[in-house]
């Protein structure tokens, strides 16, 4: 969407002629020497440095930024340049492995280092410097056609940077030195009296931390970024003008926005849709979307555009039970407003993505996240009929779980084949009572194939694979039946969550629906598999996996079902089997590693075999790492064991190679930052966290423990700015923690910290015991309530709470040690 105006330099202050432009006044300033040994020579004695290009030799920019920061004095300016990585030059550089006809050779004694913005930003902030705005120097010519961003998702990729023409070729950063603000009230829009009337009902309740400032200007989209730039904030709030929003709404805002943009919500919609009145966000965010385009006449129209640049950029976005009464965005031109929406929703609709492929789960053919357009070119046999379901099961001794399976798939299916490979129990009858076809088959260690048994029996168009002990939830047979009508689908992952005796895991996705194809089998004698011959027979019709909103939970996993059935001793008997048939077979490796990890006494056994399974990984194809879907989890396992044993040297160098090369899950982040944490490196802790963050409410093709798209990393967050010193921050971002989850012992326990490093330890005892009030069986908390009590001076009760702690912990460990001897019992 190139509109007229663009080659010249824009920032949230305007329109920029140059770089000349941006140099402040100032008797000392400095041109950064390239010798960086003279950076530290004297702190806080310079108003102005520039860097008029970052190079090579200027190093890392999150080392040389903290250097930089400490030359500037109090609101001293750091004038920053560098090359975007994301631009045509750059693209040209990767695809042509040379520099284009027209684009600058650059410096062999010294080349220039092209950067993406979002790392430049994080760089900024980590030094203790406010970005106060961010100038995009846009390419001299448009060399692309208009549809090269359109060409690029067909792809896979995702070019938001092209929307709007080339992205620019550098950026030139506008930093302060200055002291903290947590936050920006900006008002715009409306006329003079209201919008001092807002600003008067804001700072009646505004906390004192927080600034307000109220915009001049009269045309809203010049009015919004012209604040933005005056304003310091690490928060920014946009408020219009004539609103009156609520010391309530404020605080569900900004509870929120400590870690990501946080919408107004009216229940499960956006209460002003489309506008970003109402919107609060870390300033750095906002930073890297841009200003909003003052080039359409219209507000309205600008603030929808902006709202989807908004979207596209920033996945971590969240929203807070908040309205208040606020006016629409204006609509200055009517005449011009269809036009520029039509324009608005052109540049979109070209970049609405094609259908897209799963990537395949549990194990299966190497993950391919491709988009996919091809349909069957064979018509499907349920043309002129509702296509038929057949639930295929194998079972032995169900009858715990098999009743409430069967009466909740009913209505899923038309057919029900059930394997049986030797019950003892009413199995059988329970099966049979819901119509089933019951065929027998003698249990020979292997799963695949009483599965393949059930397959072969099966007569309906598509096949619903479930266990006993696996429930459909609601809504999931309707779901089911729609989405068997699809001809062009070869089969669906089904989002399964794992019940355990500690609780649930997020979700995981699987392949248990599936078009019912001949040759279609299992493979594995533990954890089997069907998307292999899945793909390989279903890919040359034009057929494509995806998914379906069909939930399930899992239920065999709790330690009272695995002791009952004996499943430790069977399953090790099973991936021994596996294994002597095919030693290298990297995805048993990985399963039987993790499941060793659960057994007590055989983390050493699980560390040789994930280690072993982490070398073959690395050992394979170079595409290997990323092509297969569990690959990070096998290496955040290596490091959690290796983490375990007090070798944190060998827990990074894991951690760094498969943040290099394998395609990063919450697991993988969530054990970097925990690691980073540990070691005082906040500003990576925060980093990972945050990444954590971007997966909330996603369903996976490998578990995620519950908590650590959410609460569990807004804990870590908080520890993490506890470091940092940013102590307010964190408080608040602990009690949405502990908001989202009152159960949630760290987060408790970290908020007592911070109230006693805070002198506060009434506020910190009162924490606390209100936690032990509900669950009192914490030794944690009564460990760190004994530690309050007797540096208070109450050595008695302090005594009284330590002993209560040691309880605890010895009826842990007994509890475990009573469990291992229970299944040891089972298993005899």
């Amino acid at each position: 969407m190139k509109r007229s105006g663009d080659a010249q330099p824009r920032g949230f202050q305007g329109p920029v002629p140059g770089w000349a432009s941006l140099v402040p006044s100032c008797a000392d300033a400095l041109q950064l020497p390239r010798d960086r040994s003279s950076w530290g020579e004297a702190a806080g004695d310079r108003g102005l440095v520039e860097v008029r290009s970052w190079t090579e030799s200027l190093g890392r920019i999150e080392d040389a930024l903290p250097l930089l920061a400490k030359r500037l004095a109090a609101d001293g300016v750091l004038l920053l340049d560098v090359d975007n990585v994301q631009s045509a030059a750059m693209l040209r550089l990767v695809v042509d492995g040379r520099p284009g006809q027209y684009d600058p050779a650059g410096s062999f004694a010294d080349p220039t280092v092209p950067l993406s913005l979002r790392r430049v930003l994080a760089a900024a902030v980590a030094a203790g410097l406010c970005v106060a705005d961010v100038v995009r120097v846009p390419a001299s010519a448009d060399e692309f056609p208009a549809g090269f961003a359109s060409a690029l998702l067909a792809q896979g990729l995702a070019p938001l940077a092209w929307l709007q023409g080339q992205p620019p070729v550098r950026h030139w950063l506008v930093c302060r030195r200055q002291s903290a603000v947590l936050g920006s009230v900006l008002v715009a829009g409306g006329d003079a009296t209201a919008r001092a009337t807002t600003a008067a009902t804001v700072r009646a309740w505004l906390p004192a931390e927080w600034e307000i400032v109220v915009a001049d200007d009269e045309r809203e989209a010049i009015a919004w970024n012209r604040a933005f730039a005056r304003a310091q904030g690490e928060l920014v709030w946009f408020v219009r003008g004539g609103a009156v929003p609520t010391a309530a709404a404020f605080a569900a805002l900004s509870a929120r926005a400590v870690i990501g943009p946080a919408w107004p919500m009216a229940g499960d919609e956006r209460a002003a849709p489309g506008d970003v009145a109402g919107l609060m966000a870390p300033r750095k965010d906002l930073l890297l979307v841009g200003p909003i385009d003052e080039r359409f006449t219209n507000t309205r129209v600008a603030l929808e555009h902006q709202v989807l640049r908004l979207e596209a950029e920033l996945p971590l976005m969240d929203g807070a039970p908040a309205t208040w009464p606020s006016p629409p965005p204006p609509i200055e031109a009517p005449a011009a407003f269809a036009a520029e929406t039509q324009e608005l929703f052109a540049a979109w609709s070209e970049l609405q993505p094609a259908r897209k492929v799963v990537p395949a789960g549990d194990g299966d053919a190497p993950a391919r996240a491709a988009t996919a357009t091809l349909a069957s070119t064979a018509p499907p046999p349920w043309q002129h009929r509702a296509p038929r379901i057949s639930l295929c099961m194998i079972a032995k001794n169900e009858e715990r779980f098999l009743g409430e399976c069967l009466a909740r798939a009913k209505d899923a299916v038309d057919e029900i084949v059930l394997v049986d490979t030797g019950s003892t129990d009413r199995t059988v009858a329970i099966a049979e009572s819901f119509g089933a076809r019951v065929l027998h088959a003698p249990w020979q260690d292997d799963f695949s194939a009483p599965r393949n048994v059930g397959l072969q029996a099966a007569t309906g168009d598509w096949i619903l694979v479930l266990d006993a002990d696996e429930f459909l939830q609601p809504g999931a047979c309707e779901r089911i039946r729609e989405a068997a009508l699809d001809t062009k689908v070869l089969g669906y992952h089904l989002r399964f969550i794992n019940v355990y005796g500690g609780g649930k895991t997020l979700g995981v996705m699987m392949v248990r629906l599936f078009r019912n194809l001949p040759g279609i089998a299992y493979q594995n004698v533990i954890h089997e598999q069907v998307t292999p011959s899945l793909q390989r027979i279903g890919q040359p019709l034009g057929l494509v996996l995806a998914s379906a909103d069909v939930e399930i939970e899992h239920h065999g996993y709790s330690d009272a079902v695995m002791t009952e059935r004996g499943k430790t001793e069977r399953n090790e008997r099973l991936f021994k089997k596996q294994l002597a048939a095919q030693p290298d077979d990297i995805y048993c490796l990985y399963k039987y590693g993790d499941f060793l990890r659960r057994v007590p006494g055989r983390s050493v056994d699980a560390r040789a075999l994930l280690d072993r399974c982490f070398e073959r990984i690395l050992a394979g194809a170079p595409s290997l790492p990323r092509e297969l879907p569990y690959a990070a989890e096998v290496a955040s396992l290596c490091a959690l064991e290796a983490a375990r044993v007090e070798d944190r040297a060998r827990a990074n160098e894991i951690l760094d190679i498969a943040l290099r090369r394998f395609v990063p899950t919450p697991n993988l982040h969530y054990l970097s930052a925990s690691l980073a944490l540990a070691e005082g490196r906040a500003e990576d802790a925060i980093h990972h966290y945050r990444r954590c963050l971007v997966y909330r409410d996603q369903v996976l093709v490998v578990p995620v423990q519950e908590g650590i798209t959410s609460y569990v990393s807004y804990t870590g967050i908080a520890q993490a700015w506890i470091l940092r010193g940013q102590r307010a921050r964190a408080r608040d971002l602990l009690r949405q923690a502990i908001a989202e989850a009152p159960a949630y012992e760290v987060a408790h326990l970290a908020l007592s910290k911070l109230q006693m490093l805070e002198g506060d330890m009434s506020g910190a005892i009162t924490t606390l015991t209100a936690f032990l009030a509900q669950h009192p069986e914490s030794p944690g908390a009564c460990q760190q309530l004994s530690l309050i009590l007797q540096r208070i001076g109450q050595p008695d009760a302090a005594r009284r709470v330590g002993e209560r702690a040691v309880a605890l912990l010895s009826a842990r460990a007994l509890d475990h040690e009573a469990a291992a001897m229970q299944r040891h019992l089972a298993a005899r």
